[in-house]
């Protein structure tokens, strides 16, 4: 389901508790994203505003978030307007997808002031707006909009606020009186139990449905009672009270609703949350973390393939000059057939066929130089011969080498697919010191707090399981800090963390909950069936000299099969 008017309208209800509640930090983690730290009834609670094009929303979080050490312009204005707020009240804009937090504060001069803060749900329009409530007029917002972008309206400082255009449907389904309205009106139509009559009244009727609650509306009126009070029951059993439910079939695909969608019970497994702001933390969690790496990654991302576009036609290359070397054996021939035969060979000639003793005499073409004599075609082919077979070993390890350093940038890949924010500074590190990012200017900065030992997990008998989440990380635990008779698992053929066991004997259960995390933390993180995870001592783990970081080689390893884990959540 998508942030629809429906579940705006839920999810202003849940924030009623921040009212009264007083605003004590802003942070802006991320381009599109705020989080406000409000302390209310004795604790602080951290609400989230994303104005990202694909997962708007505005929810409560727990999620651990880290802003950049340099706040952005916005933030400075936020913090300037709204330190120390109150919130008077959250409400929602009729049925739509506007949400309003409305602050007093006090300006320069102690004076109170009031303001409102919008969050548009609008896609790749979403956006967040503070707004002084006395003229009307923007004080700022986190994107910029000009007159050029869009002509309807300016969402620039010192600009009147207008709010987007108003849908053409009115009413409001979470009104009481329009959903009663709607069925006295349309009872006849409604009657006939029309999926599709059903839906085109909806739709034309009512404001902010998205297209999940639009279908599950159709399915509960379609499916009831054709009486009016069965009709009725049917519309106002859907907001008689929220539910929040994750929906997962069996392909993945979940869907996030305020209620239990009758509609989807069928094909989906249900998962109830004790709020709807759990259920967008749950939801959110991975997909919001990728999207997050990808926009901060952007500049690693376009280098990793820029080096693996440049090793693509280096192998393609390499490979044709190998395939040519098959010929080194014919030239070798050619020049001893020439060498026992010179005599009859004529100079000046452009070819010559002569028996091919190495093939029962056979007829053997062979072309020539007329600018050379017979025996300098000869040496001509000799050295061809020469200069081929000394190739193979060359061009040999020139694959071996481009293969390895392909094998090396998908393994960034797969650790930036799985990697949090706070992990790319060591990706990067990692990149510059193999020389494929250029190294800024040298700053005196604090050592990142990315502990070297990876993430830790805890099994369910409290055993401690180590994984690097990028390839130093892997290079300290494997080579460095684990005792050579602790258990070292691995993805088998397939890039991905290095995860230990710190253990000396673990149990069964331990080894498979390792081996599920060495299964996330790799290239089949996705990956819904089960797959291969090797494991052995560390002590039958080695690392060749010269190899790159996070290469290994290793022996004796077992085989076990595994789902890969959830995302887990480290110590």
């Amino acid at each position: 389901m998508s942030f629809d008017g429906v579940f705006t309208h839920a999810m202003v209800q849940e924030l009623q508790q921040l009212v009264t509640g007083r605003l004590t930090k802003i942070q802006q983690p991320f381009a599109n994203e705020l989080i406000l730290t409000i302390r209310v009834q004795r604790q602080n609670v951290h609400l989230l505003l994303s104005a990202n094009p694909t997962y708007a929303r505005v929810q409560l979080t727990q999620a651990k978030l880290i802003s950049p050490p340099r706040p952005s312009n916005f933030v400075m204005t936020l913090r300037k307007q709204l330190a120390g707020a109150v919130i008077q009240g959250i409400e929602q804009i009729k049925n739509d997808r506007i949400m309003t937090i409305k602050f007093t504060a006090r300006n320069e001069l102690g004076d109170l002031q009031n303001l409102t803060l919008y969050t548009e749900i609008m896609n790749r329009h979403s956006n967040i707006i503070l707004v002084d409530d006395q003229n009307g007029q923007i004080i700022d917002a986190i994107k910029h909009v000009s007159v050029n972008q869009d002509r309807y309206r300016e969402l620039l400082p010192g600009v009147s606020y207008r709010l987007p255009p108003a849908p053409k449907s009115t009413q409001e389904p979470c009104s009481a009186f329009d959903r009663e309205k709607f069925v006295k009106q349309n009872l006849t139509s409604l009657q006939q139990q029309d999926p599709q009559v059903t839906a085109q009244l909806l739709q034309t009727t009512f404001m902010g449905l998205g297209k999940d609650t639009l279908q599950e509306l159709t399915w509960r009126l379609c499916h009831s009672p054709q009486d009016y009070q069965g009709l009725w029951q049917a519309f106002q059993s859907f907001f008689q009270k929220w539910q929040p439910t994750l929906n997962t079939n069996a392909q993945q695909r979940q869907i996030f609703t305020p209620v239990v969608f009758q509609s989807l019970v069928a094909e989906y497994q249900q998962q109830a949350f004790p709020s709807l702001s759990s259920l967008l933390d749950d939801f959110y969690r991975d997909r919001a973390r990728k999207d997050r790496m990808r926009q901060q990654a952007a500049n690693v991302l376009q280098v990793i393939k820029r080096h693996q576009k440049r090793n693509r036609l280096k192998l393609k290359r390499l490979r044709l000059d190998l395939a040519k070397t098959d010929s080194a054996e014919i030239q070798r021939i050619k020049g001893e057939v020439l060498t026992a035969f010179l005599q009859q060979v004529p100079t000046g000639a452009h070819t010559v066929t002569l028996p091919n003793y190495y093939e029962a005499n056979r007829p053997l073409k062979i072309q020539l130089d007329p600018a050379l004599s017979p025996a300098r075609n000869a040496q001509k082919y000799f050295k061809t011969y020469q200069k081929l077979k000394n190739s193979v070993k060359h061009l040999q390890e020139q694959i071996e080498l481009t293969q390895t350093e392909e094998q090396y940038l998908t393994g960034i890949l797969s650790q930036l697919d799985y990697a949090q924010p706070e992990d790319l500074d060591a990706i990067v590190a990692e990149l510059q010191q193999q020389g494929y990012l250029r190294s800024h200017a040298p700053k005196k900065k604090k050592h990142s707090k990315s502990p070297r030992h990876g993430a830790i997990f805890t099994a369910a008998d409290g055993t401690k399981i180590h994984v690097g989440k990028n390839n130093l990380q892997n290079d300290y635990l494997t080579t460095k800090w684990a005792d050579k008779r602790y258990t070292w698992l691995h993805i088998k053929n397939a890039p991905g963390a290095h995860v230990i066991i710190e253990n000396l004997q673990p149990s069964e259960t331990t080894l498979i909950q390792a081996a599920q995390l060495a299964a996330y933390f790799s290239a089949h993180n996705t990956s819904q069936a089960k797959v291969a995870v090797d494991y052995t001592l560390i002590k039958h783990v080695h690392k060749p000299n010269g190899a790159k970081p996070g290469y290994v080689i290793y022996t004796d390893q077992k085989t076990i099969m595994v789902q890969p884990a959830s995302l887990p959540t480290s110590e």
